[in-house]
């Protein structure tokens, strides 16, 4: 019997908490925001009500909110 490592994903999906500490909202404004529309990484659906962030998308939102820079 062989053993096989799994290799971690290029891409992981991240649950609320991970969000939550790479965004710097608490996990309570993550989903104030996620049911009135306002500004988020875009979410993964997984059925019911559970969802997940491609960490992609979360680097990618996180650039779009830098402010310009000055000069």
């Amino acid at each position: 019997m062989t053993l096989q490592l799994s290799t971690p994903s290029p891409n992981p999906l991240l649950n609320a908490r991970d969000l939550s500490a790479q965004i710097g909202l608490s996990m309570s404004s993550i989903y104030r925001r996620r049911s009135t529309g306002e500004p988020l990484p875009r979410a993964v659906k997984l059925g019911g009500s559970a969802v997940r962030w491609r960490q992609s998308d979360v680097d990618a939102w996180i650039e779009e909110q830098l402010e310009p820079k000055a000069g």
